[in-house]
């Protein structure tokens, strides 16, 4: 990987559009572009290229601001709707939507307002390795491609923070069941955040989970949209712009580092993990199971590599995990593009004719 010359990149800032934040985060939102399509490579090409970002072989699109920063910033460029093209949006109050009568499927904030606040703080001149990610919401395929590829791009990185989570005050510390991060990160990261952030640990997939083996400290925050991936997604206005002033004060030297990379919290989970954790199973469905200590390789995308086997029946454990998790069985559902109608139709053919 290589990057543009402090003076390149300064000239092609220059030449960045330096329009109005809320109306360029305006426009960026009229953009439908579902991943490994025209959409995102002309998203890419109009917003991000001209900052200096480069594309690795997996769509990725990366930029180093400043030297020394220990920081990698996170979010992706492609979005849930269903067609690509352009949408028309309003305004109601304090928040951006579809425009009534437009037939988009999803406002797209998740992440086009992450992707916004880092094209903000990248042309702020806020140092850190940023990563607009491709493909995230078909299962993380840039973040993955990079995690295992990384040739020595993420050497040095101690912290990596996603601006691709609902709501207005969550900092992340559990993606897929499993820790991200430490809550004395969550803390000094909270110190620099408006309104108020605090650890959540109901996470389920953003980019930064397929690092938590290589990166000490991972996270997701709020970045103030609601209902996403549905028509009635909205952007809050004043949050995105809250959060933009917080990012373009940022002081990444008062982050604190507590967990090591690849570190396992396995008495921090009060039910069996699912997805790459690697946590001990206590007793909390209706069934009672007994834990085995051994381990296998599972080597997903070269994320978590182990997790616990169980001496129980596994469709059985997984039923019980589904009953008790449903939100988050349903985010997982829907983030690797199964409908209810398929899933739906699945289960009719399997239970035609039983019982």
């Amino acid at each position: 990987m290589t990057f543009l010359s402090k003076r390149e990149r300064k000239r092609a800032l220059r030449e960045t559009k330096q329009d109005n934040p809320v109306a360029t985060l305006a426009t960026m939102l009229q953009t439908m572009r579902p991943a490994k399509t025209d959409a995102v490579d002309r998203f890419v090409d109009e917003w991000l290229l001209p900052l200096g970002a480069q594309l690795d072989h997996a769509g990725n699109a990366i930029l180093r601001v400043g030297e020394g920063s220990r920081v990698l910033w996170s979010s992706h460029t492609d979005t849930v709707h269903r067609a690509a093209g352009r949408q028309r949006i309003s305004v109601n109050g304090d928040f951006f939507k579809v425009a009534y009568g437009d037939a988009a499927s999803c406002l797209g904030a998740d992440c086009t307002t992450g992707a916004w606040v880092m094209r903000e703080m990248a042309m702020a001149g806020v140092a850190g390795l940023y990563v607009w990610h491709a493909d995230e919401e078909i299962g993380g395929h840039g973040s993955a491609w990079l995690a295992k590829n990384h040739a020595g791009l993420l050497d040095g990185v101690d912290y990596a923070i996603a601006f691709d989570r609902k709501g207005t005050d969550s900092i992340i510390t559990h993606q897929w069941g499993g820790r991200c991060c430490s809550d004395t990160f969550a803390r000094s990261l909270a110190s620099q955040l408006p309104n108020a952030y605090r650890t959540d640990d109901t996470g389920t997939f953003t980019d930064t989970a397929n690092y938590t083996d290589a990166i000490a400290e991972c996270t997701n925050i709020s970045v103030g949209y609601y209902a996403q991936h549905t028509a009635s997604e909205t952007q809050s206005i004043s949050h995105a712009l809250a959060l933009r002033e917080a990012m373009l004060r940022f002081d990444e030297t008062k982050l604190i580092r507590s967990r090591k990379a690849g570190e396992i919290d396995r008495d921090d989970y009060d039910g069996l993990a699912w997805g790459w954790s690697r946590n001990s199973y206590k007793k909390t469905s209706k069934r009672s199971y007994k834990a085995t200590s051994s381990w296998y390789d599972r080597n997903d995308y070269g994320a978590r590599d182990y997790y616990d086997r169980y001496d129980f029946d596994q469709r059985d454990q997984l039923a019980d995990y589904v009953f008790d998790n449903s939100d988050g069985v349903a985010d997982f559902l829907e983030m690797y593009g199964f409908s209810l109608d398929e899933i739906r139709q699945h289960v009719d053919s399997q239970t035609k004719g039983k019982g």
